[in-house]
């Protein structure tokens, strides 16, 4: 998360809400490599961050995650009693790989395949995470990139069919990874943005329903 602390700063500070972050199993500073690491691992990880801060009577627990982090987002529905989610560029992956170690699990290095072969339909529109999000009874949040090279479309789309309640967001003029592009500051910007103003219309849903 270090390369994010300072937007995470940010939105803290912008939304008057505490943000938890972590780097789990092969990201960041954690400790396991990459290679060393599987989905099932990486979820337990959210899980127990998520049990961490009920333990410190938080009530209301919103799980943002982007790309890897909002699969594993959408997982933790089907785990925790979570308050919103909200998935940007949202990866998915086949559930017989949820306990591979990550140097065995297969690369999905032709996004357009899964836009266009039809084989892969039944893995997109029935797997764990789209299953979790069909059964969950909050609000979800879904932000697509638009040019977005490594997450097809039909990835946060199928998400947010599967969605009992929430919003789709486009995030204009912008790739996957917002920091390989000119300027990334621009992108990030417009992300936080619409990150604290769902946090503000998340808000406001409370209020109407409470």
């Amino acid at each position: 998360m270090d390369s994010h602390r300072d937007g995470v700063e940010r939105m803290s500070e912008q939304s008057g809400l505490a943000f938890a972050t972590l780097d789990f199993a092969g990201h960041g500073t954690h400790k396991l490599h990459i290679d060393e690491s599987n989905r099932k691992q990486q979820l337990n990880e959210v899980v127990s961050i998520y049990d961490e801060l009920k333990k410190l009577n938080y009530e209301k627990i919103i799980v943002i995650g982007g790309s890897f982090g909002g699969y594993l987002a959408a997982l933790i529905t089907g785990e925790r009693p979570v308050h919103v989610v909200v998935l940007r560029a949202p990866a998915m992956y086949a559930d017989e790989e949820l306990q591979t170690k990550h140097k065995y699990t297969m690369k999905w290095k032709n996004p357009s395949r899964d836009q266009t072969d039809k084989a892969n339909d039944a893995y997109i529109h029935d797997n764990q995470a789209v299953r979790s999000i069909r059964q969950f009874e909050g609000s979800v949040y879904v932000l697509e990139h638009e040019l977005d090279e490594q997450v097809p479309r039909i990835m946060p789309k199928t998400y947010f069919e599967n969605a009992k309640h929430g919003n789709y967001l486009l995030v204009p003029k912008t790739m996957h990874s917002p920091k390989l592009m000119p300027n990334p500051r621009q992108h990030f910007e417009y992300i936080e943005h619409w990150l604290v103003s769902i946090l503000d219309a998340i808000r406001l849903e409370d209020n109407l329903t409470s």
